[in-house]
């Protein structure tokens, strides 16, 4: 008797304990350095109700002539002291990227606003406008907690555009997971 008591303790306790993580979007902040190659002119974080917040961007491109040579930083920071990098921080071509979607860990970040986006199509990119339009919250967080535990914590993804090696702009989402 007692040696069935122990497994059914065991079992029951692996399906009573289960890790549930909030969390939630904080700032969106959009730096443009060069507004003759890129500005922004939506960069938004809305709280629609206690539960429902989303992010939208658009970025302008005001050249006439298209831009070919983007390259991306992108960096995971976690707020210890101040934000420090943490995780990740890759450097790629995007217009090869976009081509071929051979990096794991860039497609996992881009999965996050993909379906959300006009920035799906490859190079060049010319006088018009990319948006990033309305991402919602629970759909990263299914992506973070499911997918990557993260450890609890304030974080902050940033994108940093370069165009032919000129910094272009910035966006940094910051984000809690607890």
């Amino acid at each position: 008797m007692k040696a069935l008591i122990i497994p059914a303790i065991f079992i029951g306790c692996v399906f009573i304990i289960a890790v549930h993580s909030k969390a939630d979007f904080t700032n969106i902040k959009c730096i443009d350095f060069d507004k003759t190659m890129m500005y922004f002119d939506i960069c938004l974080l809305k709280a629609v109700n206690r539960t429902y917040k989303y992010f939208t961007i658009r970025a302008q491109f005001p050249r006439h002539e298209p831009i070919n040579n983007i390259t991306v930083n992108f960096a995971v920071h976690r707020k210890v002291n101040g934000y420090k990098p943490f995780l990740y921080n890759i450097t790629f071509d995007a217009c090869e990227y976009l081509e071929k979607r051979n990096n794991p860990v860039i497609r996992f970040a881009h999965k996050f606003f993909e379906k959300y986006s006009t920035l799906n199509k490859t190079c060049p990119y010319g006088e018009s406008y990319e948006l990033v339009d309305k991402v919602p919250l629970s759909y990263v967080i299914h992506l973070l907690t499911d997918v990557l535990p993260f450890p609890h914590g304030d974080y902050a993804y940033s994108l940093v555009f370069y165009y032919y090696k000129k910094k272009a702009g910035i966006v940094t989402v910051y984000m809690t997971l607890s």
